[in-house]
């Protein structure tokens, strides 16, 4: 834990340990929520309980918006479900939402069902869209007025709405049909400078960019990115303004991806930093490595076929990590790149080919800078030229192979409608092994035992 939060976290607990009053709410109230969420995060449930009754409703409703999944879980274990619905409550929908998502499936229902009757619709909106979504992660309190409205009818509509919605804060004005259809978007600045006698459908955006409640929330961030929006419309089936999509949503939304990008890559479930149970941990990750697992059977399968010439020429062996290393960590690398460049939008399919000529020629060069590097290596090491030549080239093939497929295998995945991420690691690791030890010992016989060279 960063020094920072360590030290705030000890002097909340110092401050605990007396008589809890105007000294440790003023230190609450003082400290950034993101701070206190990670400080709160440490501290025992009866500590934790005691801080949410020293500190301001509102501010702690934000501290537990900001709270990790697990630490929120083992709260509301302990918390009545009438209190954790009142703190739930003055959280923004899209926040409460996230914070239900991520409970269980019984505390959840319990605090909606303590919830008042308004804000328990306007969560369930929400959460009826997948978590992963436009629709999930959209906040319902969007700033819209009609487009036949003039300017200052506009500005007094949005005055009334932000007082009664409570709007922290807003960007853009949407503009709406009169059956709700988005139909226009008007900057804040913009709206203010106009003439109020104007009418708003003459100083709108006409067509602004916009996304269906259903489509995937790592596309949305893609467009976001791509048109420089801090914030995005949220529309129905039948083009009905229903939410707005913040640029620190989109933030939170790129991190999560990256982190569930990395997890997947070794083949381990993006849920495993957050302690989920061993039987899952088993599930998202035994599948993989038994594919991993197959491909060293594989490769020990050829090994023990060709095993004569390990005993007749020993050094063989000594070079096997050396071959393997190099292609798995060239490969890696591509793949890490592409899989990246998936994930961002700037690695399409359309570029299969180009992407292919240019790994290939990359592959090649790296591979024949080690390959040079190992035939004199194998010299060294062994005496003879004709062995660190076997390696050079080994060591060739498996770079251009692996690097290769690093790229290829990504590709091929997402075509197929797989998410490459998930299971490229697996897969790249038994092509290398495979390809890598196969290569080696063809190698090894061809120049040592068929051309019989032993200088």
């Amino acid at each position: 834990m960063p020094a920072k939060f360590s030290e705030l976290e000890n002097r909340i607990r110092s401050l605990l340990g007396e008589e809890p009053g105007a000294p440790l709410r003023q230190l609450l109230e003082r400290s950034e929520t993101v701070d206190l969420a990670a400080a709160f995060f440490h501290l025992a449930v009866d500590e934790q309980q005691r801080v949410l009754g020293v500190m301001d409703s509102h501010r702690a409703a934000a501290v537990l918006a900001e709270l990790d999944p697990l630490g929120l879980e083992r709260l509301v274990d302990d918390v009545p479900a009438e209190r954790m619905a009142h703190y739930v409550s003055l959280m923004e929908p899209d926040d409460a939402a996230d914070v239900l998502g991520a409970l269980g499936k019984a505390p959840a229902q319990a605090i909606m069902e303590a919830l008042p009757g308004d804000r328990r619709a306007e969560i369930g909106l929400l959460l009826t869209h997948g978590p992963e979504t436009a629709g999930g992660i959209m906040d319902p309190d969007v700033v819209q007025v009609l487009h036949t409205k003039t300017v200052a009818q506009a500005i007094e509509d949005i005055r009334e709405y932000v007082k009664r919605v409570g709007l922290d804060d807003f960007f853009s004005v949407f503009v709406v049909d009169q059956d709700r259809r988005l139909v226009g978007v008007v900057p804040n600045w913009k709206m203010l400078l106009a003439d109020p006698a104007r009418k708003v459908r003459e100083i709108m955006i006409p067509d602004p960019v916009s996304v269906e409640a259903e489509l995937d929330q790592e596309e949305v961030s893609m467009l976001v990115r791509d048109h420089d929006l801090v914030t995005i419309p949220v529309v129905d089936g039948s083009h009905r303004l229903i939410g707005r999509i913040t640029v620190d949503d989109i933030v939170d939304v790129i991190q999560e991806e990256h982190t569930e990008d990395l997890a997947r890559l070794t083949g381990t479930g993006a849920e495993d930093v957050r302690e989920v149970s061993i039987a899952q941990t088993l599930r998202d990750r035994a599948p993989w490595l038994f594919i991993a697992l197959g491909g060293q059977f594989l490769a020990a399968m050829i090994m023990r076929s060709k095993q004569a010439y390990l005993v007749e020429i020993p050094q063989l062996a000594f070079f096997i990590p050396a071959v393997m290393a190099m292609g798995g960590n060239t490969g890696v690398q591509s793949a890490s790149l592409v899989i990246r460049g998936l994930a961002t939008g700037e690695v399409r399919l359309s570029h299969f080919r180009r992407r292919l000529k240019r790994e290939f020629l990359v592959a090649l060069s790296i591979g024949s800078v080690f390959a040079v590097i190992l035939i004199g290596g194998g010299f060294v090491l062994t005496g003879w030229w004709a062995l660190g030549l076997v390696v050079g080239l080994a060591t060739l093939v498996t770079i251009t192979v692996a690097s290769t497929g690093g790229m290829v295998i990504p590709m091929v995945l997402r075509r197929l409608g797989k998410d490459p991420a998930l299971a490229t690691g697996p897969f790249l690791t038994t092509l290398n092994d495979v390809i890598g030890i196969a290569v080696y010992l063809l190698l090894a016989y061809f120049f040592l035992f068929y051309l019989g060279l032993r200088w």
